[in-house]
């Protein structure tokens, strides 16, 4: 059951071939479609085709492939709807929606007679009523101001130089240091510059908010996250992305909850194991492991695999395969190889778990406060926030902390922002708390925020109290083996 909303696109890979060979037999790979005009759009007669690339998006099929090479966004970021129902990803990743519905109406659209990838199911940003509201003062009030100001587009992307300037220096003088003098104390260094890498380098840069370039941003989010954090950036975004972000906490299709089962239970529905009672106190064990496990993991899922649980990577380039071992030879090469050339193995160990272990435990500390809370899972909503896009993400994610803490966590701290308008630069996030605030106030929804420059320790603590919670035995657990021992004593 593990994966099933997520599973149903992993499928579509499979079912296309099926629908081509249906339904075009003699069919050339990557012939261009035959179009002709309807209603504004180009309408191809066709069904689909074998090589071309399609997406889906409120029950229209999209012939995308021309328009991959000229995509704001970059090849990379649009190639993540392609063989899935991209609804979620295509109206939560672009502020101006008008304006994007102009530019969807001259892609060509294909008269499919029969479905080749499921609809979504889920709540749909811009069926939410709050998420509009928001977005509109998030434009007026945030975005147009700071165009007029610089001159530039009206998009909540770039205006980040400083901030990953910051990173970057911070990783060049860590990267020096370690090889000039590799100890634990450099290592550790060289991990926190790893970790900042990871949430202010490639973390915006991938979702496509560090510039306003599409080019620019994949540059910086291969460079960020292969070579300098070690973790594929191509798992990354179809990890990140096309499951977490679009189904926030829900336990069957969000891999941040299913993919650390059985080590960890963060939600109801998942199946209780004894060992869960002690995930309280054994997590923060498992934190410093996540480098390993990132580096055993992208292989299996971008080499073998070509997916991560759930989520297959139908629309995984040549180009970027090629970078993901370019980043992989580049990482290990200026980290492990060159230090442990003039240093020696053994005298790199130690610096190297170091390296290793202090910045994948900043990363998950970091990062687990904003979505594990009690009242965080989707069984802890209401109806109506069910059915609402926008009421979801916000009711199952928590803010922490300031300006401060956004500049050195990437704008991972304030999570509610963030999952509302993940295209946008981190460094906006501050300016969009108090206009969120005031919308959930008025529509009545709970803000989970923990405000302040301390802000991390409470909702730390308040976390620790959730894995407590998550780790006792289901009640209906509890009924069902009394009354099995009753049965065996009878």
């Amino acid at each position: 059951k593990m994966g099933k909303g997520a599973n149903s696109s992993s499928k579509v890979g499979g079912k296309v071939i099926d629908v081509v060979r249906k339904n075009a037999p003699s069919m050339v790979v990557d012939a261009a479609p035959e179009e002709k005009e309807g209603d504004g759009e180009k309408m191809i007669d066709n069904n689909i085709i074998p090589g071309r690339k399609y997406t889906q998006i409120r029950g229209k099929t999209y012939d995308i492939t021309e328009f991959a090479k000229r995509h704001p966004g970059g090849s990379q970021l649009l190639m993540l709807a392609h063989g899935r129902d991209a609804t979620i990803l295509f109206e939560s990743h672009h502020l101006r929606s008008e304006i994007v519905e102009k530019v969807l109406k001259t892609l060509p659209t294909v008269n499919v007679e029969e479905s080749w990838c499921p609809d979504e199911t889920f709540p749909k940003p811009l069926d939410s009523s709050l998420y509009k509201k928001i977005q509109k003062r998030v434009r007026e009030e945030v975005v147009e101001p700071r165009a007029r100001k610089s001159g530039r587009k009206a998009r909540g992307a770039g205006g980040v130089k400083f901030d990953a300037f910051c990173v970057i220096l911070c990783y060049a003088v860590a990267l020096y240091m370690f090889n000039m003098n590799p100890t634990v104390l450099t290592g550790m260094f060289l991990g926190f510059s790893a970790y900042w890498s990871g949430t202010g380098l490639q973390h915006t840069a991938n979702h496509g908010g560090l510039t306003q370039s599409g080019f620019v941003n994949a540059i910086w989010g291969w460079f960020g996250c292969d070579v300098i954090l070690g973790k594929s950036s191509i798992e990354w975004r179809y990890h990140h992305m096309v499951s977490h972000h679009s189904y926030c906490n829900e336990a069957t299709r969000d891999q941040d909850v299913y993919t650390s089962f059985p080590l960890m239970r963060l939600d109801e529905s998942l199946e209780w194991k004894w060992f869960h009672k002690y995930q309280a106190f054994y997590s923060v064990f498992a934190w410093p492991f996540l480098y390993l496990a990132a580096q055993t993991g992208d292989f299996v899922n971008v080499v073998i695999t070509k997916s991560s649980p759930g989520v297959e990577y139908l629309g995984l380039m040549k180009h970027e395969l090629a970078l993901f071992y370019l980043g992989r030879a580049l990482h290990y090469g200026v980290k492990f190889a060159l230090p442990m050339y003039n240093f020696g193995i053994k005298a790199c160990i130690l610096p190297l778990v170091a390296y290793s272990t202090f910045g994948s435990f900043i990363l998950c500390w970091f990062f687990i406060v904003s979505h594990n809370l009690d009242g965080l899972t989707p069984a802890a909503l209401p109806k109506r926030a069910q059915n609402d896009w926008a009421e979801w993400q916000i009711r199952t994610s928590a803010s922490w902390g300031e300006s401060f803490w956004s500049f050195l966590s990437g704008g991972l701290n304030l999570q509610i922002e963030h999952h509302l308008f993940p295209g946008m630069a981190h460094n906006l996030y501050p300016k969009l708390v108090p206009i969120v605030k005031e919308e959930c106030e008025k529509a009545g929804v709970p803000y989970h925020g923990h405000p302040g420059i301390f802000g991390l320790f409470p909702i730390t603590v308040k976390m620790f109290k959730f894995l407590h919670k998550m780790g006792q035995k289901p009640i209906a657990t509890r009924r069902s083996s009394r009354a099995s021992s009753a049965k065996k004593a009878l």
